[in-house]
């Protein structure tokens, strides 16, 4: 118990300090901040290729585009799920063709063990299924694990293929505080946002509510963690780029009511896709 207070106490000071250090570099490049919001999917299991359809109706009803990370093998087999995302308006992101280190798809071997030209094959299979299935080109990527993510040869992999953009950092470990920032190969890294009370974890549903152990499964406990964490990007004139997975949205309602949280609040962020949020970016030199 003892141990736990302190961590919580810690990570409320780091979480202030690393949100008065966003607010400040927010403030010498408005464009990178602005108090934007980006919500983002993986679709990781069938199960989650299956919640698809209801939750885009659910994201319709609360007037948010999203983006979705899909892997190749989960499209071929759920080309109708998916392509319901493409119908409502949502971005895809490439997310590889068999997720490496999945254990189902792609057991024992990581993205960061894979050669270079390795890399670059599995974000060219999904590209191709993606467009011969869903008639749907991508630009933006997102790596397996993105939080275990340490190599960074992928951005040669994503500049080699004409992508532009890349969410497969944690904030915490960005050097941007979490703003969107120019990595390798002049790719565009929008990092995802970490947990208020466990900054160096993610603050997804994995974090909060399905791992052993979970972190915050008390009742209004997530939603508040995300309320909390949107008026910090609001103060700070920063970004908020927040990640769910779709079957934890409709079968835990803690993270549905956070995520209505989100889109009913009275802090009002700007929500954006990647891309769109690139198309503001793309001319600023000051990025990187």
């Amino acid at each position: 118990m003892a141990a736990a207070l302190v961590y919580g106490l810690g990570g409320r000071f780091f979480t202030r300090e690393f949100y008065r250090a966003q607010a400040a570099l927010a403030a010498e490049q408005p464009q990178a901040g602005g108090g934007r919001l980006s919500l983002s999917f993986d679709i990781d299991y069938p199960e989650d290729a299956r919640a698809l359809p209801e939750l885009c109706d659910l994201l319709a009803q609360l007037g948010l585009t999203c983006s979705f990370a899909v892997i190749g093998k989960l499209v071929e087999a759920y080309p109708a799920e998916h392509r319901k995302l493409v119908s409502a308006g949502h971005e895809l992101l490439n997310h590889t063709y068999s997720h490496p280190d999945h254990e189902i798809f792609h057991p024992h071997e990581s993205f960061d063990d894979l050669a270079l030209s390795a890399q670059k094959e599995q974000i060219e299979r999904c590209h191709k299924v993606c467009q011969d299935i869903l008639g749907a080109s991508m630009t933006g990527f997102r790596a397996p694990h993105f939080g275990n993510v340490t190599g960074r040869t992928f951005y040669q992999a994503l500049n080699e293929l004409n992508y532009s953009f890349s969410s497969s950092l944690t904030a915490a470990a960005s050097p941007s505080f979490g703003l969107p920032f120019r990595a390798e190969e002049g790719i565009l890294e929008f990092p995802v946002t970490c947990c208020p009370r466990h900054p160096f974890a993610v603050l997804d549903t994995w974090h909060a509510l399905r791992k052993s152990g979970a972190r915050h499964t008390g009742k209004g406990e997530l939603r508040s963690l995300v309320l909390e964490a949107a008026a910090l990007v609001s103060e700070s004139r920063g970004y908020l780029n927040l990640y769910l997975d779709p079957r934890d949205v409709l079968e835990f309602e803690e993270a549905k009511s956070a995520l209505t949280g989100l889109a009913e609040s009275p802090v009002r962020l700007a929500s954006i896709t990647y891309a769109g949020y690139l198309q503001l970016l793309r001319d600023n030199p000051s990025l990187g």
